[in-house]
Formats: C-alpha cells, sequence, structure tokens
C-alpha cells in the first residue's frame, strides 16, 4: 500500500465532509460514555448548595442555633457588715459549702463588750423608770396635800366671813384678810402640784417595757448582739467560694469583699440569639445543649424567658451625638439574650461545669420532626467535636 492509499490521504476526499463525520463520531462516542462529568458534578454542586440554603435559612427560623452561649450562676461577693480583726479562716478556694457554713471569723471582743455595755445600759434605763415612776408618786402625793391646805383655806375664809357678817367686832379686817391671802396662796400650790405631777408623768412616759428609755435600751442591746452575731460570716445558701482572698490576722471592712459566693442551686444558660432567630422562640420551648465542658453529651434544657433589651452606647444629657462612620454594606446582626434552664442529675458531671463555660444550644421552637431531628444530628456532631477544640 503506497502512501496515498492510507485512509484520510484521498486526495478526492472532502475535508468539510471529513470534519461532519468526526463530530458524528465524537458525538456516538459521548453518547455512549454517559452525561458528561463536569456537567454532572456542576449540577450535583448546585443542587447542594440550593439545598443547603433552603435549610439553612428555614432551620435558622424554626429550629434556631448559636454557639454564642454560656453558664451563669448567680455570684455574690461575701462582704463582712461589721469590721474587725480576722481570726480564722474555716473554707479554702473553691470548696463547697453548705448553707449557714462559717466562712470566716472577725474578733469579737469589742463587740461582746458592746453587748455587756447594752445590757448595763438597759438595766439603768428600768432603774430609772422606777426612779420617775416614784418621782410621779411624790407629785401626786403633794398635789394631795395641797389640795387638803387649800380646802382648810377654803373653810378658814368662810368661817372668817361669816363671823364678821355677824358680829363685825369679833374678827378684825386684817385677819379677814390674811385668810383670803392663805386661800389664795392654797389654790397657787394646788396648781403647782398639778403641774408637777403632769411633769412627772411626761417624764416617765409609758410604764413597763413600752417605756421609751427602756425601748430605746433594748434596741441598742438588739444591735450590739447582731453586731457580734454578725463577726461570724456564713454562707448564704448552699454553693462554692472561689477568689478568696482573706486569711488570719487581715483587718477586714464592712462592706469589703472578702471571697465570691457561687449558688449552685441556681444555675442557667444565657444564648445570645440574633434578632431574626427570635421570631418563633417562646418561653417553655424545648431546648438541646453541648457543653464545652461535658464533650460528645447531650442535655435537654427548657427556654425560661427572652430578653426585652439590651444595653446600647448613648450620648449622656447635655452633649452631641456620636456618629459612626460606618459605611459596610453589612452590619453586624444584633444579638438578645435567651435564659434556658437545665438541670444534669449527674452530680459528678454537673459539678464539672464552670460559671462563663461556653455552651452550643439549639431550640426546637415547634413539632417540626424532620427539621429537629437533623437539628439533633448536627448538634450530636458538634458535641463530638468538642473532643478536638
Amino acid at each position: 500500500m503506497t502512501e496515498n492509499d492510507k485512509p484520510g490521504n484521498d486526495p478526492n476526499e472532502n475535508p468539510a465532509e471529513t470534519r461532519q463525520g468526526d463530530e458524528q463520531n465524537a458525538a456516538a462516542q459521548t453518547q455512549k460514555q454517559g452525561i458528561d462529568p463536569v456537567r454532572k458534578w456542576t449540577f450535583i454542586l448546585l443542587a447542594a448548595t440550593v439545598i443547603l440554603l433552603a435549610w439553612y435559612l428555614v432551620s435558622d427560623r424554626l429550629v434556631p442555633s448559636t454557639s454564642q452561649a454560656r453558664v451563669h450562676a448567680l455570684v455574690v461577693p461575701v462582704a463582712p457588715e461589721v469590721s474587725g480583726t480576722v481570726i480564722s479562716v474555716e473554707v479554702r478556694n473553691n470548696q463547697r459549702v453548705g448553707a449557714g457554713e462559717k466562712l470566716f471569723h472577725i474578733d469579737p471582743e469589742r463587740y461582746q463588750l458592746a453587748v455587756e455595755t447594752a445590757e448595763a445600759d438597759l438595766q439603768t434605763a428600768r432603774q430609772a423608770m422606777g426612779a420617775s415612776s416614784a418621782n410621779v408618786s411624790a407629785a401626786k402625793a403633794t398635789l394631795v396635800s395641797a389640795k387638803a391646805s387649800l380646802v382648810r383655806a377654803e373653810k378658814d375664809a368662810a368661817r372668817f366671813t361669816r363671823i364678821r357678817e355677824e358680829d363685825p367686832g369679833a374678827i378684825s379686817l386684817r385677819r379677814i384678810e390674811s385668810a383670803e391671802a392663805s386661800l389664795e396662796a392654797a389654790k397657787g400650790q394646788v396648781e403647782a402640784a398639778e403641774a408637777n405631777v403632769e411633769k412627772a408623768r411626761q417624764d416617765l412616759g409609758k410604764t413597763g417595757e413600752q417605756n421609751s428609755r427602756i425601748l430605746q435600751a433594748r434596741s441598742a442591746l438588739a444591735q450590739a448582739t447582731l453586731n457580734l452575731e454578725r463577726t461570724i460570716v456564713r454562707a448564704p445558701e448552699d454553693g462554692l467560694v472561689t477568689d478568696v482572698r482573706v486569711n488570719k490576722g487581715n483587718y477586714a471592712n464592712a462592706s469589703a469583699p472578702q471571697m465570691t459566693f457561687i449558688a449552685l442551686d441556681n444555675i442557667w444558660v444565657q444564648a445570645d440569639f440574633t434578632e431574626n432567630n427570635l421570631g418563633h422562640i417562646r418561653a417553655g420551648n424545648q431546648a438541646r445543649l453541648v457543653f464545652d465542658a461535658l464533650p460528645g453529651k447531650v442535655f435537654s434544657g427548657k427556654v425560661r424567658e427572652l430578653g426585652f433589651g439590651v444595653s446600647v452606647d448613648s450620648a449622656p444629657l447635655g452633649s452631641l451625638p456620636t456618629i459612626e462612620n460606618n459605611r459596610d454594606w453589612l452590619r453586624s446582626a444584633q444579638r438578645y439574650p435567651v435564659l434556658i434552664d437545665f438541670d444534669i442529675q449527674d452530680r459528678q458531671l454537673a459539678s464539672r461545669l464552670r460559671v462563663g463555660s461556653q455552651v452550643t444550644v439549639v431550640v426546637h421552637t415547634g413539632e417540626n420532626a424532620l427539621l429537629n431531628t437533623l437539628a439533633n444530628l448536627q448538634l450530636w456532631f458538634n458535641s463530638i467535636l468538642t473532643y478536638a477544640y
């Protein structure tokens, strides 16, 4: 065979017909091999993107989730209500304590002396009340005597006047005037005695334990006793003490915190959801929680309440407002707190939680079986990932 006899080298062959034949052969070959892989995977990726976008938009409303959540508890600074030198500290840092358990003790000596002084003052007040009562009795006796003198003076004046009327020469005018003067003096003595009785009663006040001096002394004694009791600082309820900054020999000022108390019986999760997540969340909705401190485990919770407002920067009165020069196309989403209650029955697991521990939260806003299941699967996967980060 010569070179001109090889296929494709026929000088009489038409190039257009040859190209058309090649295209037909390529189309036939492609049809035999199936759909183009590039087009196939492009379609798959596009479909997956649409599905994921739809899932995100729907789930973000019906099963909202957030990783911006932390464990919170009531945190109370422990400060003494009286000042003094610390003579003993009964707890160590991060120790669990029971309600009423002794935390530290302030030197009670001067407060004990104050109690003894108040007791003596109370006794003095009772004695003073007795003296005031005696003064009232004495004033009353003086009043009785003055009234008797008045009666006698009235009788003398009346008798002398009658005798003079019957016999003008029997009694002199001077004697009559002296009797009338004695009568006026007796009246003045009665008025003075009545005033003394009223003054003695005012000085005495109420009788018995309702006497003002006794009430004041009893109040001072109660305050001194309370201050003495306050030299022992106790735990307000069951919880944990941390940040212990007091030691024996330190001088503790009243109202100055010496340690921090955390109430472990009242712990909740604060989950910060974006505004567009809140549309379907209601108090009582079920929630699922994953704690970073407890990897591999998913816990149940319930929405307690939704926050109504958050703090924003505002200019004080009398000043000009501050305007942010922000020209970004997309602004940061505003978040609001959602409080979630939970209860971990296993105390050993619960003890591993810390105030401020990070949490991932999913809220089931309705009976959406498919969405709830998918959200739970995603949360379970996140719980596994917490082993690694």
